[in-house]
């Protein structure tokens, strides 16, 4: 889990500003006195949006203090960089503070000029990224900047530069992720083509049964899934396993078999464990329905179906 400063956050008006075409804001803005991580999706969703000028910023401002709170912090990197108008310099170094401590020991200065090359970076046009990666040669840098054109959704340059590079990463997990989203039958190939006799350690086994568990998922064999990703865990990561088995369970319409095989703690910070929580363990059902909005917002994401099944859940328990 990541950790990362908490901030003090300056509302720049005591009042909100609602009006006839802020209906997105304003469920947003009530959301958080339910829950400050599930009001998240409805900023986000207010954002993609056409809003006047002083919405936006509020938007943009309470989003980027939640991201900040709830520990999402690439995030609330890509947040200042598409609004860097609206977040204040002081907030921007504070985030740029975190990362440096995040991925220890790459210097401050290699991550901004690998972020300002990946933000830039294209499918046509990514040579001067690759150079650079190329040049340090450092593991955390390249997840630093996988992780940023993920998020962006970049998954075919980032399937580029490792193909033109496969000594970027010695782990198959991060080209294998890209290939499965990209084209899942490719995935199974480049996972087919992985040699077998060579000596695997116990998160390399663990990240291609992981990859399999994914493939599964992605052509709709979720109980296949299911199994693959809890035999991960018995290698290594059995907190990832746990939580992408029981995603698998609820896929395949098994949400009570999630809810036997495994315990819940709160997790403030994640929506998918928070939810897991809430229904397995707290079995607060009610407080579910009032979050539906929320939930359909993150279920209408990319990768968004367990969301979509949380809430074709909801309607059967009604």
């Amino acid at each position: 889990m990541i950790h990362i400063l908490t901030f003090i956050f300056l509302l720049i008006t005591s009042q909100p500003i609602f009006s006839s075409d802020s209906t997105s804001y304003k469920r947003a803005y009530e959301m958080e006195s339910l829950s400050t991580l599930f009001a998240i999706p409805l900023y986000e969703q207010t954002l993609q949006s056409s809003n006047p000028k002083n919405m936006q910023k509020a938007a943009v401002s309470r989003l980027f203090y939640l991201y900040k709170k709830h520990n999402k912090i690439i995030e609330a990197l890509l947040l200042g960089t598409r609004y860097s108008s609206i977040i204040s310099s002081k907030d921007k170094a504070g985030i740029w503070k975190s990362i440096v401590e995040i991925y220890k020991p790459v210097s401050y200065e290699n991550l901004t000029t690998a972020y300002i090359l990946a933000v830039k970076a294209s499918v046509e046009n990514h040579a001067e990224l690759l150079g650079y990666l190329k040049e340090y040669k450092e593991t955390k840098l390249f997840e630093f900047v996988f992780i940023v054109l993920y998020k962006r959704k970049q998954y075919e340059l980032i399937s580029i530069l490792l193909e033109e590079d496969p000594t970027l990463t010695s782990s198959p997990l991060y080209e294998g992720m890209v290939k499965i989203r990209l084209n899942p039958e490719k995935g199974k190939e480049y996972l087919a083509n992985i040699p077998s006799d060579v000596d695997k350690d116990n998160g390399t086994k663990a990240d291609l049964l992981y990859l399999l568990g994914q493939y599964y998922r992605a052509i709709g064999d979720n109980s296949i899934s299911a199994r693959y990703f809890r035999m991960s865990g018995s290698f290594l990561w059995p907190e990832r396993a746990k939580i992408e088995t029981a995603k698998s369970l609820v896929l395949a319409g098994n949400f009570s078999e999630a809810c036997q095989t495994y315990t819940f703690t709160p997790s403030p910070n994640e929506e998918v464990m928070q939810i897991f929580y809430l229904v397995c363990n707290k079995k607060d059902k009610d407080f579910l329905r009032e979050i539906k909005s929320s939930l359909k917002a993150l279920g209408s994401k990319e990768g968004g179906e367990f969301f979509q099944k949380v809430n074709q859940s909801l309607e059967k328990w009604d």
